[in-house]
């Protein structure tokens, strides 16, 4: 008998790197694991349709900067994460485990994986959901701080976008200033991720007098939708701007100690979940306004 298979009739856990072809079987489990935690705490669900959590895993699975990693027991598939490599700091997942690897230890091996992987990074970051205990005790027993309480947050403001600031659609010219910008915020840059959103989503910029002064990702879905400023006015005049100028309402998540966030409420926008931004490794204040995203 081999070595695999050795692991897998005994029932014990296996990893390997995720492949196109566990595409669907990793979709079902996001979207039922994630289901049955919201569902049992009563909270809106981040995927409301298998659909969803298939179309953010066809582009992460394929994606040349993301790395996939699943769990096994008996050759069938009971978990994923993943570890988005686009940016100096690494941000983990979605992490999901199967209902049949509860309680065997799948989780603990998925995050052991992503942090080995992420080992030469300066820091590696990821988002929880605050009223999930569970996964608050794995990532703080793994070596994860709470830095910062967050909340998600939709909605369109009750405010006109404000004058003298221009918000438009980001182009790829405005990638050297949104660069910039974000390291002096964060103190490194998140450029792979803003061009990706180009192609994938409708970012937006803020400039003033031929200075980016603010941008966001994806302004109206939230998972992918970061965003960092100069000021909190400049954010929420980028805010205003982006929501005047699309259909949907706009989407993001507030860190819930800053002015932004009772700014948002004043605006009508309501908030639909609380989350915390963990850090493993190097961590920085922010320097200016900013939200994340959930791979940060």
């Amino acid at each position: 008998m081999t070595d695999a298979a050795a692991t897998h009739a005994t029932g014990e856990v296996a990893l390997r790197p995720v492949e196109p072809g566990d595409a669907a079987e990793c979709a079902q489990i996001v979207f039922e694991a994630f289901g049955a935690i919201h569902d049992h705490h009563r909270f809106q669900r981040d995927f409301p349709a298998i659909e969803a959590a298939a179309g953010v895993l066809d582009v992460f699975i394929p994606h040349p900067m993301i790395w996939g990693v699943v769990a096994e027991i008996d050759g069938r598939v009971v978990g994923s994460n993943f570890l988005d490599e686009r940016s100096p700091i690494r941000g983990v997942g979605p992490i999901t485990v199967a209902p049949e690897g509860q309680n065997a230890g799948v989780g603990r091996k998925l995050m052991q994986a992503v942090l080995k992987r992420g080992r030469e990074a300066p820091g590696i970051r990821l988002l929880q959901d605050a009223f999930h205990m569970r996964s608050l005790a794995l990532y703080e027993s793994l070596g994860f701080d709470v830095k910062e309480p967050v909340g998600v947050i939709t909605g369109v403001p009750r405010s006109d976008p404000p004058a003298g600031l221009e918000v438009r659609p980001l182009r790829e010219d405005d990638l050297d200033g949104c660069e910039a910008l974000c390291t002096k915020v964060h103190g490194y840059e998140r450029t792979n991720e803003l061009r990706d959103a180009i192609h994938a989503f409708a970012p937006f910029v803020a400039v003033r007098d031929a200075r980016v002064v603010a941008y966001a990702s994806a302004v109206s879905f939230w998972p992918m939708d970061h965003g960092v400023a100069e000021s909190e006015d400049d954010m929420k005049g980028l805010l205003l701007g982006a929501a005047a100028a699309i259909e949907e309402p706009i989407a993001f998540l507030v860190p819930l100690r800053s002015g932004l966030f009772r700014w948002c409420l004043e605006e009508g926008l309501r908030l639909v979940k609380p989350m915390n931004l963990m850090a493993f490794g190097d961590y920085r204040e922010p320097q200016g306004a900013w939200f994340p995203s959930v791979l940060y």
